[in-house]
C-alpha cells in the first residue's frame, strides 16, 4: 500500500464517530507486493481523468473606489461596491463575522486564505455579478507548498436582505473559500453540496431556498448525486453529504472536514487543470470500509443512503407508484439510473389478499453494478424491515419473494446503480453512464 493511500484511511479514521471504528477494511490493511502494484497500477490508469479546470478570477474591487471595512477578530474584510450604505456593509461584516466564527471555530475548518492580501475580502457586488461569481472564487494557487491549496476572495449580492438570508450566504462563502484553501481540486458537484452542508449546519434559520434545493434533489433521484448541472441540484445533493456526516462523524462536522483535509492532490505548476485524484470518493472509498459491518464497503454505504433516502423529507420521486399487481407487472426504468443514483418503485399493499406474497425479479443492462432493496412501510412511512436481494458478482438479474406482509402498508422496491463494473465511481468524469432496468412484480397466493 503506498503512503498516499495509508494517509487517506487513517486520517478520515480519526473523524468518524463509533460506527466506523470496526476492525480496519482491506483498505487500510497492508496489501501483498502484488496487489500493492496493482493498486498503483489501477491510481495511475485513473490519474487519467483530469480534475476540474483552474479558472482563477480578478476581484472586482480594485479600484480605491471600493471602500474597505474589516473585522478586529477575524483576518476578514467586507469591500461593499461603490454606492452601497454603510448599513449593508456593516450588516455583511458582523454575518460574516459569525459564519467565520462557527465555521473555523466550532466546525473546525481551515479559515479561508487572503493570499498577497492577507486579509480575506468579501466583495459586495450587484446581484447578476453575484450570481456569477458567488459564493467563493480561485484568486490564485499557492505554488509554495507540495500540495495544491489557493486563495480566495467571495462575491456576495449586495442588495440580500440582512438577517438569515445574509447569514447563509456568507456561511456559504466562508465555507467555500475554506474548501479553496483545504482541497481545491475537489469537482464542483461535491463542493457545492458539502458547502451546502457546512453552511446549513453553521446557520441556525433556513430561507426556504434550501428546502427547494432538496425538492429539486429528490425530483430526480436516479441522477448521480453530484450532478454539476444544476446549481440547485447540487445544493440539495447536501443531503447526500449531510447523511454520510450524521451516519459516520463523530462530531457535527467531522466527515465533511475529513474529505477536506485528507484528499491532497498535486498538481503540476504548469498544469491548466487540477490534479484528478485523490478525490473525496477516494477517501470515502479507503476510509468506509467495515465502516457498517465487517466486510462493508461503499458500495454499501451508496446502497444504504439510497435505502435511508425513501424515508427522508422531501421524499424521492417514484418511477413507478402500483396498486397491488394481483396480475403480474412488468415495468421500465422510466429514466435510466446513473451511478450512486436510485430508481423507486412503490407498491400499495391495501388491496392485497390475506398472506400474499410478492415475487419481485429485477434485470439491468450490462455493465452495471445494480443493488435492489425491498423497503417494507408501516400507514406513517416508517420503514419496518430492509431485505436486500442478493445477486451474483457481475450479475445482470436478481430475484427474491417477500414473506410477513399483512402488517405492512406499502412495499418500496429500489434499485441503486453502484458504478460501472470496469472502473471505480469518479466524480471527475462529469458524463457518466446510466443504465436501464425491467422489473417484474406479481403476487403469489399462499393457498
Amino acid at each position: 500500500m503506498t503512503r498516499g493511500r495509508w494517509i487517506l484511511a487513517a486520517g478520515l479514521g480519526a473523524a468518524l464517530g463509533p460506527t466506523a471504528s470496526s476492525p480496519p477494511s482491506r483498505a487500510s490493511t497492508p496489501a501483498s507486493p502484488d496487489a500493492e502494484a496493482e493498486a498503483d497500477a489501477g491510481l495511475v490508469a485513473k490519474a487519467a481523468v483530469p480534475g476540474p479546470p483552474i479558472d482563477s478570477s480578478s476581484p472586482p474591487g480594485g479600484s480605491d473606489a471600493w471602500p474597505s471595512a474589516c473585522s478586529f477578530r477575524y483576518p476578514l474584510c467586507v469591500r461593499p461596491a461603490p454606492g452601497t450604505p454603510g448599513s449593508v456593509a456593516a450588516a455583511a461584516l458582523l454575518a460574516a463575522e459569525r459564519a467565520w466564527r462557527v465555521v473555523t471555530g466550532a466546525l473546525a475548518l481551515p479559515p479561508p486564505d487572503g493570499g498577497l492580501d492577507g486579509a480575506w475580502q468579501v466583495y459586495l457586488v450587484d446581484g447578476a455579478e453575484a450570481r456569477v461569481r458567488a459564493p467563493s472564487l480561485l484568486d490564485a494557487r499557492d505554488l509554495r507548498g507540495h500540495i495544491d491549496r489557493a486563495s480566495s476572495f467571495a462575491a456576495v449580492d449586495r442588495r440580500t436582505p440582512p438577517g438569515c438570508a445574509l447569514d447563509v450566504a456568507l456561511a456559504r462563502a466562508v465555507a467555500r473559500g475554506s474548501l479553496w484553501r483545504a482541497a481545491p481540486a475537489t469537482d464542483a458537484g461535491s463542493a457545492d453540496a458539502a458547502v451546502e452542508a457546512i453552511a446549513q449546519l453553521a446557520t441556525p434559520c433556513s430561507t426556504g431556498q434550501e428546502r427547494e434545493d432538496a425538492i429539486d434533489f429528490e425530483a430526480a433521484p436516479e441522477r448521480t448525486v453530484v450532478d454539476a448541472r444544476s446549481p440547485s441540484f447540487n445544493r440539495g445533493a447536501a443531503m447526500f453529504f449531510a447523511w454520510l456526516d450524521r451516519r459516520f462523524g463523530a462530531r457535527p462536522g467531522a466527515v465533511l472536514l475529513g474529505l477536506w483535509a485528507v484528499a491532497p492532490t498535486m498538481t503540476p505548476p504548469d498544469a491548466c487543470r487540477w490534479a484528478g485524484t485523490p478525490t473525496g470518493f477516494d477517501v470515502l472509498r479507503a476510509s468506509l470500509g467495515s465502516a457498517l459491518w465487517q466486510g462493508s464497503t461503499l458500495d454499501d454505504v451508496f446502497a444504504a443512503f439510497a435505502a435511508a433516502r425513501a424515508s427522508m423529507d422531501p421524499a424521492p420521486s417514484l418511477t413507478w407508484n402500483i396498486a397491488w399487481p394481483l396480475q403480474a407487472r412488468r415495468l421500465a426504468s422510466a429514466e435510466p439510473v446513473g451511478p450512486t443514483g436510485a430508481s423507486y418503485v412503490l407498491v400499495d399493499h391495501a388491496s392485497a389478499p390475506r398472506g400474499a406474497k410478492l415475487r419481485v425479479e429485477a434485470a439491468w443492462e450490462d455493465y452495471a453494478r445494480m443493488r435492489w432493496i425491498v423497503l417494507k412501510l408501516d400507514a406513517a412511512g416508517k420503514v419496518l424491515e430492509e431485505l436486500p436481494i442478493a445477486s451474483a458478482d457481475r450479475a445482470t438479474e436478481a430475484a427474491k419473494t417477500i414473506e410477513n406482509l399483512d402488517d405492512v402498508s406499502r412495499v418500496v422496491v429500489l434499485g441503486v446503480n453502484l458504478g460501472s463494473t470496469e472502473m471505480p465511481f469518479d466524480p471527475d468524469d462529469g458524463v457518466w453512464e446510466p443504465h436501464g432496468w425491467l422489473l417484474t412484480l406479481r403476487s403469489e397466493d399462499t393457498r
